[in-house]
């Protein structure tokens, strides 16, 4: 029986409202029996249950592979472990499924042992993998010449798998071009297939009929309050099927042969995304039905050829033409009588040379039949492509007597066949070799130079500020500029090269049969330079720059995959570097790879097992010396590392997304602290919090914040938030309204580094900042001859003229001091008064400070 868990959940988890229960991942707690001994609210909202009914639950209850003999080899492995991480599905109350990523940790507690787990829903990134697998599987049935409805119904059922609310239907028109009849709809109630059963398409028949008879999608959202579908709303209603989105299935470029359609049983507003996967998908049924046209067709020509209805020439033995039938006629255009008397050579294409031709001489004179692909020659000058059978009839003694030829054009069908493989294999846009056959040629050629002792050069390149030029241009625009990138690529390559595109703004460059790196610096330097030029867009100049990567086989990996990487690695170097320029691949640079990679994941864990934490420097009033505010500065005590730098972990957890969870708990924990010093030491107690850009990509926490300083009392300007200049220039509507609702909610806002940016009075004005914190950097030199002095004072002034107070930061002389003392400044803050302390040490500062100063 499972225990009741309030008691058994360790002290820390019964935190108030500003801990666990505010953490937007699931956290569960489970004992070695696998009892749920606590949940937060993330966990049970997800799963459905309330907060009593979660606590009579247990493992097996919301994770069916778990059995009790399972639960505890995974206890007994994850204790000897430490910590895991795995894939697995909880099931909601409602009896659907969620796909989750756990990572489990043992945790010893009070002579317990507990399961502490941090649950994420990856339904996004297992939808993304099943929509790969589609379109892999597809192609791969397409390649295989599998039956057209296999492929289709598998399309359809994998569209459905990936998200169950939707209900797809293919159909396909009859001969006459002017009736749908379906032909893949295995969710679709019967009775609703029935009676749209040859459908006549038209201008307003439903979505399908209009989108066939339009040949454009017709998105319908809601189906009772479109016109379109006026005479089937009953219908769909008597079925609950309330939306309908469809696309036209278009082959040979701009023939109609059916629809792509999906359905929902509530109005549905499709998203961009949607749409373009609707698309996606309409195009991949389009495949399927060329190849299976393309197939039928061969069909067709093989059962002709046998019945020696298809083009055929009866050769002597000596190869020339003695006869011809009237369907060669009509292929060839030459009449029997301009052909018989000659050798088929005569009509062939000048691509095939006489080696060619003796090899098929040999073939016939050793097995007495060839086949095979043979361009010739129309009388028109056109060139065909025909798929030639040759065989060989004896005479009464057994000899070879004639020679049989059947042939069809399969130009068409070599066309189709090329279009698929090319569309499988190249980028649509700028069309080069795409990331399938650019892996493909690089294996190829890794091997070929290992053959032949020569080295492979491999250049990765990122395009500098493409979002930029995309944002401002339009996708339109920013497909011009990578039209116009690959032009000048393939420009500063030789013909023995090869360069691909990766996708979005990933290009790379393979140097091949090389012996040394000049070839790569030649090359990346040819590039930096090429793109140097100006790329016009429309009428407008738009200037880009690129941060490549080179790495070399066989000096820096043993395989094409560790090459791609050693690439990609090389190529972030240059970015770091500063852009517009290359950068070679070193062991240093995977050794702090590899480092980056472990830090990440212990960064993962280190909020659980407390070892971030804050120290706090106190920020000085320059008239009165009281100290009222200090600046919150986040520590990590690795456990093995001792004191991380901030410098160190701080991109890191940007760049991990972990930047949210520790800003969250950075805040709460200020927050909270602020409230129990205004009550101990100032009633205008104020704390610095400092926020990073990325935070105001994902701004649910910002939410949470402001609901929790609602709640409380006295929290009116307890809080200040720290930004940089970027934040402050980002052009986002969305980041200034972000800002302006701290301000609402009672929190000042400061800029930080103050001067070190690209600075803007009209931003500043317009979010209404308090306060500028002139940067370290200029109060480090300041003196009354320097340079900085009359920066510094000028931007006091400045910031008085514009009703901000001043923070200089990094005062560490009394001399330094006193000139901030003569041009004005509020408040100061450095190592003259104290370092960063952690919270006993600061309160013991702060005790001192008030003895002195009563």
């Amino acid at each position: 029986m499972p225990v009741k868990h309030q008691q058994d959940l360790p002290d820390f988890a019964l935190f108030s409202r500003f801990s666990l229960n505010k953490i937007q991942d699931w956290i569960t707690w489970l004992n070695a029996a696998g009892n749920i001994v606590y949940a937060n609210e993330a966990a049970y909202a997800a799963l459905g249950y309330s907060e009593e009914e979660m606590k009579s639950l247990n493992i097996f209850d919301i994770d069916l592979k778990y059995s009790p003999d399972m639960w505890a080899a995974h206890f007994e492995r994850l204790k000897a472990l430490g910590s895991r991480t795995f894939e697995t599905q909880h099931r909601r109350k409602d009896g659907s499924f969620l796909p989750v990523e756990i990572n489990a940790n043992y945790v010893e507690y009070n002579g317990q042992e507990y399961n502490c787990a941090i649950v994420r829903p990856i339904v996004d990134r297992k939808r993304a993998e099943k929509r790969e697998q589609i379109k892999n599987q597809v192609l791969d049935l397409v390649a295989h010449n599998a039956p057209l409805k296999s492929i289709l119904a598998y399309l359809v059922r994998g569209v459905e798998e990936e998200n169950p609310e939707r209900i797809c239907s293919i159909l396909l028109l009859d001969s006459t071009k002017q009736f749908l009849r379906h032909y893949v709809a295995p969710s679709l109630p019967a009775g609703f297939s029935e009676a749209i059963e040859n459908l006549k398409i038209g201008p307003s028949v439903g979505s399908c009929g209009t989108a066939a008879f339009e040949g454009k999608p017709v998105i319908v959202e809601n189906i009772q309050a479109d016109s379109r579908w006026d005479g089937y709303k009953e219908l769909a209603a008597s079925y609950n099927l309330a939306s309908c989105w469809s696309v036209p299935i278009i082959v040979d470029h701009n023939d109609v042969t059916g629809t792509f359609a999906i359905y929902h049983q509530s109005p549905k507003t499709p998203s961009q995304a949607d749409i373009e996967q609707l698309e996606y998908l309409s195009n991949l049924a389009r495949i399927a039905i060329e190849r299976h046209r393309t197939a039928e067709e061969l069909r067709l020509s093989d059962s002709i050829f046998k019945n020696t209805s298809e083009a055929m020439l009866v050769l002597d033995i000596n190869g020339i033409i003695i006869a011809t039938n009237p369907a060669f006629s009509k292929i060839s255009g030459y009449s029997s009588a301009e052909v018989i008397g000659h050798h088929p050579v005569t009509f062939g294409s000048p691509r095939h040379d006489r080696d060619f031709y003796e090899a098929i001489r040999k073939d016939l004179q050793e097995t007495g039949s060839w086949r095979g692909e043979i361009c010739g020659v129309k009388k028109s000058g056109e060139e065909y492509i025909n798929w030639v059978k040759v065989n060989t009839t004896n005479d009464d003694k057994g000899k070879p007597f004639r020679r049989v030829v059947l042939f069809s054009d399969i130009t068409e069908k070599k066309e189709h066949e090329e279009r698929i493989w090319y569309e499988a294999n190249y980028d649509a846009l700028t069309h080069l070799p795409n990331r399938r056959l650019f892996q493909e040629r690089l294996q190829q050629e890794v091997l070929r130079a290992n053959r032949l002792s020569t080295k492979v050069i491999l250049l990765y390149l990122d395009l500098d500020g493409f979002k930029e030029v995309n944002d401002a241009m339009g996708h339109q625009g920013g497909d011009q500029l990578l039209i116009e990138v690959a032009r000048r690529l393939n420009a500063a390559v030789r013909m023995t090269d090869f360069t691909s595109r990766l996708g979005g703004d990933e290009f790379t460059v393979t140097l091949l049969d090389v012996q040394d790196t000049q070839a790569a610096i030649k090359v990346a330097t040819a590039i930096l330079e090429l793109l140097q030029a100006p790329i016009m867009i429309d009428t407008h100049a738009t200037y880009i720059s690129a941060s490549i990567g080179v790495t070399v086989y066989p000096d820096d990996a043993d395989d094409a995959s560790s090459l791609i990487k050693n690439a990609d690695q090389a190529m972030y170097e240059a970015k770091k570097l500063g852009r517009n320029q290359y950068s070679f691949y070193t062991q240093e640079m995977q050794y702090v790879a590899n480092r980056r990679s472990e830090q990440k994941r212990e960064l993962r864990n280190a909020l659980l097992n407390h070892e971030f934490e804050i120290y706090y420097q106190p920020v000085v009033d320059f008239k009165t010396g009281a100290v009222t505010k200090a600046e919150a500065l986040i520590r990590w005590r690795h456990s093995t590392m001792g004191m991380v730098s901030p410098a160190e972990f701080i991109p890191l957890a940007e760049d991990a997304g972990l930047i949210h969870e520790i800003g969250s708990w950075v805040f709460i924990e200020c927050l909270e602290q602020a409230l129990k010093w205004r009550a101990q030491f100032h009633p205008d107690f104020q704390i610095s919090v400092n926020l990073s850009p990325v935070q105001f990509k994902h701004t649910a926490y910002f939410d949470r914040w402001f609901n929790l300083i609602a709640s409380a009392a006295n929290t009116n300007n307890c809080l200040c938030v720290e930004i940089t200049e970027g934040v402050l220039l980002d052009a986002s509507e969305k980041t200034a309204q972000q800002l302006l609702r701290f301000r609402e909610a009672g929190i000042e806002v400061a800029i930080d580094d103050f001067g070190t940016g690209y600075s803007s009075l009209a931003y500043i004005k317009r979010i209404e900042v308090d306060y500028l914190k002139i940067d370290r950097t200029f109060i480090t030199n300041i003196a009354a001859e320097s340079t900085d002095y009359p920066l510094v004072e000028a931007i006091i002034m400045m910031a008085h003229k514009l009703g901000l107070k001043v923070i200089a930061e990094g005062v560490e002389t009394e001399a330094q001091l006193a000139l901030l003392d003569s041009i004005g400044c509020d408040y100061i803050q450095g190592y003259h008064y104290s370092k960063p302390l952690p919270r006993p040490e600061f309160e013991a500062w702060l005790f001192a400070r008030m003895k002195e100063k009563p």
